[in-house]
C-alpha cells in the first residue's frame, strides 16, 4: 500500500511505538571499542499480535509445526475464549469444571508455552443471562454471589498463573444480570480477585461490537460508572468486525476514541472484511496502521483465522490449503517486516551505536576487533529518554570502584 498517508502512519507509528536506543562498546581495558560489529535482535516485542483460537483448540493447519513461516511467525499471542464460555465449562450446578474441556485447556495452554505466547482466557463471567449456565441464571442474591465466586475459583485454581489477561465481565453495556440479582460489589470483587489469585493477570471489561461513535460513547459511560463503583478495572477489551469499503480519514476519527479510554486497550477479536479478498486486505492494512498508531493499544486478536471461522468469509487470514491470504500477507508484511527489523551495524571511533526500535526485549551482540563477543539481553519500554546498553568483555576480579572510574 502506497500513498502520503502511509508516510503519516508511520511517523505516528514512530512516535507511539519506538524509543532510542544507544549502544556503547568497550574493549577489555574499558576503552571505547571503535569499528565493533553490533547486532540488535528484537526476541519479543511488547505489543501482542494474537489469534483467536477455535474450540476445538489448536488449528489443524498447526502454528506448531508452521510458527517460523510466512504468517504464522507473527504471532506471540493466543486466546482461549472459543473454549472457555462459562455453561461449557460448569454446565452441572455445583459441580467441578468439565474434564474434557480442562484437559483440552491444559493440553492448548502447553501448546501455547512451549512456543512462548502470552495467553488470553476471554470472557469469564457474563451480564447476559444468556451466556451463562441456565442453572446459575435461575439464582439470585447470595446464592447467585456464591455461584459467580465458586465458579471463578475453580479456574483460578486450575489455570492460575497461565494467563495473562481475563475478561472479566462481558455484554455490560445492554445487561446487567449479576448487578442486578446479586449487587454490585460482587463484580467489584470479581474484578480484584483476578491480580491477586491469579498470579498478577490482568482484569479486563470486554465490550462487543465496541467500535463505532455511538458504541464508544456508551464505553466510556460505563467505564466511569465503574471507577465511581470502585471496580478495578485494569484494562479494556474492544472487538469489532468491519466491512464494506473504509475511509481513513473517519477510521482515524473513530479510533482516536481510544485514546479517550484512560486505560491500557486490546482488540480482543478483530474480522476485517471486505467486497473482495483484496478489498478486505486494503481495509485489514488501514486499521492495523490505525490501530498501531494509538498509544494505548497494547494488542490485537484476530477472530477468523479461516473462512469458517471468519464472520466475513472475505476477512479469513489462512485459506483452505493453509497458505496466507492477500489479508495474511498484510499481517506478515506489517509485523515481521515493516514493525520487525533486526539491525546489523557498526559502532563509531567512540565505541557507539544509536538505533531507533520499538519497545520489547531484545539481544544486543558486539563481536570486537579481535573476535571477542559480549552479549546482554535487555527489555526496553518506551520512554523519552534514550536508553543505555553497555557491552564489554568481562573481566574477572576488577572491583566496582574501579570499573565505576
Amino acid at each position: 500500500m502506497v500513498g502520503p498517508w502511509v508516510s503519516e502512519s508511520d511517523r505516528a507509528i514512530d512516535a507511539a511505538r519506538k524509543t532510542d536506543l544507544r549502544v556503547i562498546v568497550m574493549d577489555a581495558n574499558g576503552r571505547p571499542a571503535g569499528g565493533a560489529s553490533v547486532r540488535i535482535e528484537q526476541v519479543r516485542c511488547t505489543y501482542h499480535v494474537g489469534l483467536v483460537l477455535p474450540a476445538s483448540g489448536w488449528p489443524e493447519q498447526g502454528l506448531g509445526a508452521q510458527t517460523h513461516t510466512e504468517f504464522w511467525r507473527c504471532f506471540n499471542a493466543v486466546s482461549l475464549e472459543r473454549m472457555t464460555d462459562w455453561p461449557t465449562l460448569q454446565p452441572e450446578a455445583g459441580g467441578g469444571l468439565d474434564a474434557g474441556r480442562v484437559a483440552l485447556l491444559q493440553q492448548t495452554l502447553d501448546q501455547a508455552e512451549s512456543l512462548g505466547m502470552f495467553v488470553r482466557w476471554g470472557p469469564m463471567v457474563s451480564a447476559d443471562p444468556g451466556r451463562i449456565p441456565g442453572w446459575a441464571a435461575k439464582l439470585q442474591g447470595e446464592a447467585l454471589a456464591e455461584a459467580v465466586k465458586g465458579y471463578s475459583e475453580k479456574i483460578y485454581e486450575r489455570f492460575s498463573g497461565r494467563v495473562g489477561q481475563f475478561d472479566v465481565y462481558t455484554q455490560t453495556l445492554a445487561h446487567g444480570f449479576v448487578e442486578d440479582k446479586a449487587g454490585v460489589s460482587v463484580v467489584r470483587q470479581l474484578y480484584g480477585s483476578v491480580p491477586v489469585r491469579s498470579s498478577g493477570a490482568l482484569a479486563c471489561a470486554r465490550f462487543d461490537e465496541a467500535l463505532d461513535i455511538q458504541k464508544m460513547l456508551k464505553v466510556q459511560r460505563r467505564l466511569t460508572a465503574m471507577r465511581e463503583a470502585f471496580i478495578p478495572v485494569q484494562m479494556v477489551a474492544l472487538d469489532h468486525t468491519f466491512g464494506g469499503r473504509l475511509e481513513r480519514r473517519s477510521l482515524v476519527r473513530l479510533l482516536s476514541k481510544i485514546d479517550q479510554i484512560n486505560k491500557p486497550v486490546v482488540i480482543s477479536g478483530l474480522t476485517v472484511g471486505g467486497d473482495s479478498e483484496v478489498s478486505a486486505a486494503i481495509n485489514l492494512e488501514t486499521v492495523l496502521r490505525t490501530l498501531m498508531e494509538r498509544p494505548n493499544v497494547q494488542g490485537v486478536w484476530f477472530a477468523g483465522l479461516n473462512a469458517d471461522l471468519a464472520i466475513d468469509p472475505s476477512g479469513a487470514l489462512i485459506d483452505d490449503m493453509g497458505l496466507p491470504t492477500p489479508s495474511g500477507r498484510v499481517i506478515d508484511r506489517l509485523y515481521h517486516s515493516n514493525w520487525r527489523k533486526d539491525i546489523e551495524t557498526s559502532a563509531d571511533e567512540l565505541g557507539n551505536v544509536r538505533a531507533r526500535v520499538f519497545a520489547g526485549d531484545y539481544r544486543v551482540t558486539a563481536t570486537l576487533a579481535d573476535g571477542t563477543t559480549c552479549e546482554a539481553e535487555v527489555h526496553l519500554v518506551k520512554s523519552v529518554d534514550p536508553q543505555v546498553v553497555l557491552l564489554e568483555p568481562l573481566r574477572p576480579g576488577v572491583p566496582m570502584e574501579m570499573l565505576a572510574e
